[in-house]
C-alpha cells in the first residue's frame, strides 16, 4: 500500500509539472529549463563524475578539462530540452510537432519503403530523441520500440498511451524478441536505441574501449534481409530540431571481412554513433556508464 501511495504522489507531482511546463510562455519554460540544468551541473556529483569518467575514456587529454566540463554542461541542458519533449509531445498535434524540426536526407526510408524492405532504425540517447522517435513514426509510419517498462505503473501506463497515440507500439526488454518478429509481420519498422550499457550482450569497440552491445539489430536485419538506418535528432536549440537520417546499412550489400557478420555489423552500428557523438559531444547523455563492464572501477567515486 505504501509503495502504492508513492506512485501515485508521484504521479500527481508529474502532472502538476506538467501543467505548469506546458501552460508557461515558451521563452520563460526555456529559461527554467536552462535554470534547473544549471543546478543539475552544480549538485548532481554523481552523474556530473561519470560523464567526467566516460570524457576522459573517450578523449583522454586531447582536449582540455574545461572543454570537458562544457560538454557536460551543456549535456545537461540538452537532457533538460529533451525532458521537455517527452510532455509537450503528449499532447500537441502531428502538425505541431511537425512544425518543430524538418529531415535530412528521407529519401533513405523512403527508398526501403518503395522497395519493401523491412526497416529497422537505430538511435543513441542524443539531442532530441524523445522528438526522433514520435516524428519519425507519424511521417513515415507505424513503429514498434524497445523500451525498459518504468517503475512507476501509473506514469508507465500514461506513457504507453501517448506513444500509442504517436504510431509507437512499446516492446519492454525482456520480450523484445517476440515483439520485434510480431512487428515486422505486422509491417510495422522497428526501433532501438542502441549505446546504453548492457548486462549482457556482444563484445564490440566504442571509441576504442571494450562495451557489450545488443546484437538483436544485427541478428533481425540478417535473417530479414532488414535495412538498418540511422536516425538522429540534432538539437539546434530549445523545440527546433533536425532529423538526420543516415546512409541504410544493408546486409544484402555488405562485403564482410570475417565469418562473424553479426559482430561486423554490430561494430557498424556502433561507428555511426561514435561518429555522431564526436561531430557535436555536448548532445550525447554522457551521465550513463556506457563502459561499465570492462571499467567499473573508474565511475567509483573517491
Amino acid at each position: 500500500m505504501g509503495r502504492k501511495i508513492k506512485d501515485y504522489f508521484r504521479y500527481f507531482l508529474y502532472n502538476t509539472f506538467k501543467f505548469i511546463i506546458l501552460y508557461t510562455p515558451k521563452f520563460i519554460t526555456k529559461k527554467i529549463l536552462i535554470l534547473l540544468a544549471k543546478l543539475a551541473y552544480k549538485y548532481n556529483k554523481e552523474h556530473k563524475h561519470i560523464a567526467k569518467v566516460n570524457l576522459d575514456l573517450v578523449y583522454g587529454n586531447s582536449i582540455s578539462d574545461e572543454k570537458k566540463e562544457d560538454i557536460i554542461f551543456n549535456s545537461y541542458i540538452s537532457l533538460f530540452f529533451n525532458m521537455y519533449e517527452f510532455v509537450e509531445n503528449q499532447s500537441i498535434s502531428k502538425e505541431k510537432l511537425f512544425s518543430k524540426g524538418n529531415v535530412e536526407n528521407e529519401q533513405v526510408i523512403l527508398d526501403a519503403m518503395k522497395n519493401n524492405r523491412k526497416i529497422i532504425y537505430i538511435a543513441a540517447h542524443y539531442g532530441g530523441w524523445e522528438f526522433a522517435l514520435p516524428y519519425v513514426a507519424l511521417k513515415f509510419g507505424k513503429i514498434a520500440v524497445v523500451n525498459r517498462k518504468m517503475d512507476n505503473p501509473y506514469i508507465n501506463d500514461m506513457y504507453i498511451k501517448v506513444r500509442n497515440k504517436n504510431n509507437i507500439t512499446m516492446l519492454e526488454k525482456k520480450v523484445a524478441a517476440k515483439g520485434m518478429l510480431k512487428a515486422f509481420k505486422e509491417n510495422k519498422a522497428v526501433a532501438v536505441v542502441i549505446d546504453q550499457h548492457m548486462k549482457n550482450g556482444i563484445e564490440i569497440e566504442f571509441f576504442n574501449k571494450k562495451v557489450l552491445a545488443t546484437d538483436s539489430t544485427s541478428r533481425l536485419a540478417l535473417k530479414f534481409d532488414a535495412v538498418i538506418i540511422p536516425i538522429f535528432s540534432v538539437m539546434n536549440d530549445f523545440r527546433n530540431f533536425t532529423l538526420k537520417v543516415g546512409e541504410a546499412i544493408d546486409p544484402l550489400k555488405i562485403e564482410f571481412k570475417t565469418e562473424d557478420h553479426i559482430k561486423e555489423l554490430t561494430q557498424m552500428q556502433s561507428n555511426i554513433i561514435e561518429k555522431q557523438i564526436l561531430d557535436l559531444p555536448h548532445l550525447w547523455f554522457w551521465q550513463h556508464k556506457r563502459w561499465k563492464k570492462y571499467y567499473k572501477d573508474l565511475y567509483k567515486r573517491n
